[in-house]
């Protein structure tokens, strides 16, 4: 006689995976965010990720593993999504479509915003790569080590990446070059 209602194994673990995952998003989207500087393009690259998650939760053995198994696919995604937009935007260039401006509106004048911009502009002419490590290691604070891990290479090409990152930022008066004010 079953006079309480028992949550089967399964179900339990289901409950588990979306709670950990709806958790998991909010930090997964701002990540998203500051990697693609679109706030639905971000939502989309979340989306992918999740569900990738979603199909793979199962091989991932030790929970305190999959934090950092989730931010490596929104990387990953990222990562995929710049690439596919730089592409579409050679292709537009060629085709002589009108880009979207990405200056701000006379209403976002406020100094971090137009300096956002000026970043933005500049990491969107970087290779991919160097984009996404900059943009991890200093906008997210995440170590080399982490960088590494997350974008799959060699702590040393992630350095090299950043170098040369910032030199190209500085070179495009973004970034202030070390000794000034």
């Amino acid at each position: 006689m079953l006079n309480s209602i028992s949550v089967s194994p399964p179900a339990a673990a289901i409950v588990s995976r979306d709670a950990a995952l709806t958790a998991a998003r909010p930090g997964l989207e701002a990540l998203a965010r500051r990697l693609v500087w679109d706030r639905e393009e971000a939502r989309d690259v979340v989306q992918g990720a999740l569900l990738e998650a979603l199909d793979r939760w199962d091989t991932v053995r030790e929970a305190n593993a999959r934090a950092g198994w989730l931010r490596r696919i929104v990387v990953n995604r990222a990562y995929s999504h710049l690439r596919r937009r730089r592409f579409w935007n050679a292709v537009g260039a060629l085709l002589q479509v009108a880009e979207v401006d990405l200056t701000p509106s006379p209403d976002e004048v406020v100094e971090k915003r137009e300096h956002q911009a000026r970043l933005l502009v500049v990491l969107e002419k970087l290779p991919a790569r160097q984009s996404m490590a900059f943009t991890l290691r200093y906008l997210e604070s995440w170590s080399l080590d982490e960088v590494a891990e997350s974008m799959n290479i060699d702590r040393g090409t992630v350095r090299i990446h950043v170098q040369r990152a910032v030199a190209a930022l500085r070179a495009a008066g973004v970034l202030e070059a070390r000794g000034e004010s």
